[in-house]
C-alpha cells in the first residue's frame, strides 16, 4: 500500500488554500455590496441635485435651499468615502487572489511530488513482482529439468 510521507503536508495545504478562496469570496462579495451601494448614493445625490435644480426654479425660500444643499455636501462625501472604501476592497482583493494563486501553487507541487513518488512507488512494486514472478520460474524450471 502506497503511504506519502508528506500527506498531512498536503492536507494542511487544502486546508490552506480552501480558507484563501474563502476569504477571497467574502471578499468580493464586500466589494459587490459596496459597488451597488455606491451606486444606490450615486442615484441619490443625482436625484437630490435634480430636486434642488426644480427647487431653484420655482423659487423655494432661501433657508430650504441651505438645507437641501447641507444634504447634497453630506452625500458628496459619503460618495467619496464609499469610494474610497470600495478602492481599499478592490486592493484587498488582489492581495487575497495573489495569496490564492500562491495558495493553489504551493498545493499543485506538493501534488506533483506525491505524484513522483506513487510512480516511483509503483515501479518498485512492478521489480519486486517481477523478480517474484522469475524466481517462481526459476524453481519451476529446475524441477522440470530433474
Amino acid at each position: 500500500m502506497f503511504k506519502f510521507s508528506l500527506e498531512t503536508v498536503l492536507k494542511q495545504r487544502r486546508i490552506l488554500e480552501e480558507n484563501a478562496a474563502r476569504a477571497l469570496a467574502e471578499v468580493e462579495l464586500k466589494l459587490k455590496n459596496g459597488r451597488e451601494k455606491l451606486a444606490q448614493l450615486e442615484n441619490s445625490q443625482e436625484r437630490d441635485r435634480q430636486a434642488s435644480f426644480k427647487a431653484l426654479a420655482q423659487g423655494l425660500p432661501v433657508a430650504e435651499m441651505e438645507l437641501a444643499r447641507f444634504r447634497e455636501v453630506k452625500l458628496m462625501h459619503e460618495v467619496n468615502l464609499n469610494r474610497e472604501l470600495l478602492a481599499a476592497t478592490e486592493q484587498d482583493k488582489s492581495l487575497k487572489e495573489a495569496e490564492l494563486l500562491a495558495r493553489v501553487k504551493d498545493r499543485r507541487l506538493l501534488e506533483k511530488v506525491r505524484e513522483q513518488h506513487f510512480q516511483a512507488w509503483q515501479r518498485e512494486q512492478m521489480l519486486k513482482e517481477r523478480k517474484s514472478l522469475d524466481e517462481v520460474a526459476i524453481v519451476r524450471a529446475a524441477r522440470l529439468r530433474k
